[in-house]
């Protein structure tokens, strides 16, 4: 394993724990909670990291376990909020996560090098990104939802993700 998959691991086990504070104890009529009606809702930044993670996976040749909601569905990249979309409880994303985390964590030092030295299967910030720096910039863009999920559950009153 190098050294930058290390990190990349390192910041994705982070990330575990960080999500699975934010998810605790959210209760379910608050499991919808947005500051206001240009904000996406708890539940559908806790679907995106999910199917964040859950995506990452494929790119990588590591073969991941099919989503309830279908690949992208309700949290797709970009997916702007809407009302009347049903969004699976808060406790089924949190299991989900824990069940994709498990299989991406197990999988990721057996990843050949050459699938991290491809090219980045999308366009993100770099000369020449490679599939390794699309890993690092997944668990980036994944810290950054989890942050708000953090920032969402104080405003409804709860503690912080980092508070015990």
């Amino acid at each position: 394993m190098s050294g930058s998959l290390g990190t990349a691991m390192n910041i994705l086990g982070y990330n575990a724990w960080l999500f699975q504070s934010a998810v605790k104890n959210v209760s379910e009529d608050r499991f919808d909670y947005r500051v206001d009606d240009r904000t996406n809702a708890f539940n559908r930044l806790a679907g995106h990291v999910t199917v964040c993670r859950h995506g990452t996976g494929p790119m990588l040749q590591i073969a991941m376990p099919e989503l309830p909601w279908g690949s992208f569905g309700e949290f797709g990249f970009g997916t702007q909020f809407e009302a009347e979309r049903i969004c699976p409880p808060l406790p089924e994303i949190a299991s989900m996560f824990d069940e994709v985390t498990g299989v991406l964590m197990a999988e990721l030092a057996n990843v050949p090098e050459d699938v991290f030295a491809a090219p980045s299967a999308f366009d993100i910030p770099g000369e020449n990104p490679t599939m390794r720096d699309l890993l690092g910039f997944m668990a980036m863009h994944e810290t950054y939802h989890i942050g708000q999920m953090g920032i969402l559950k104080k405003s409804m009153g709860g503690p912080g993700v980092m508070e015990r």
